[in-house]
């Protein structure tokens, strides 16, 4: 197994995992009421039921999984000569790498919904238990960080099929 399908595989199950424990424990310590948006003193000024926030990300966790894994799954039936990828000749010759970056890439996709998802769920968590007053440095970080997790993931494979095929040495 390659290092970078190791990762993409070890990340996503993490993601997973760590997308469940926010589910459950966010769930336990929201109020029936849950804030999720603020004014510039840091109250409170627009609420969402407990079991609706809790659904919601249930639900875009199972689309999620689902969608992606379908297109994933449908992309490799596609022709090698149909493939809309850069140097697509010099693919069409390597259509096993090209499987498994584009797979990978899907997996990592996943691993990045969930993740962004997850450590949304906590802010949330934190946000509606914290007993100090709010700063709004205390989740700025958010925002920026699952920017650059989902711009990552997105430019990750264009830049890749855009690179020569790596040479087999099983051969």
């Amino acid at each position: 197994m390659k290092t970078g399908t190791f990762f993409v595989r070890v990340w996503r199950t993490l993601s997973i995992v760590g997308l469940l424990f926010a589910l459950f424990s966010s769930y336990i310590s929201y109020p029936g009421e849950v804030a999720i948006r603020f004014d510039d003193l840091g109250t409170p000024i627009q609420y969402i039921q407990r079991e609706r926030l809790f659904y919601g990300a249930v639900a875009i966790f199972l689309v999620n999984i689902t969608l992606i894994r379908v297109v994933g799954k449908l992309f490799l039936r596609i022709p090698s000569g149909n493939v809309p990828v850069p140097n697509q000749l010099l693919w069409a010759a390597h259509r096993g790498q090209l499987n498994e970056i584009v797979t990978n890439w899907f997996s990592a996709l996943q691993a990045a919904i969930n993740t962004i998802l997850s450590l949304s769920l906590l802010v949330i968590s934190f946000l509606n238990r914290s007993e100090r007053g709010l700063q709004s440095i205390d989740y700025a970080w958010l925002l920026p960080m699952s920017a650059f997790i989902l711009i990552s993931v997105l430019i990750a494979l264009p830049i890749r099929t855009a690179m020569k095929p790596a040479v087999d040495n099983e051969r």
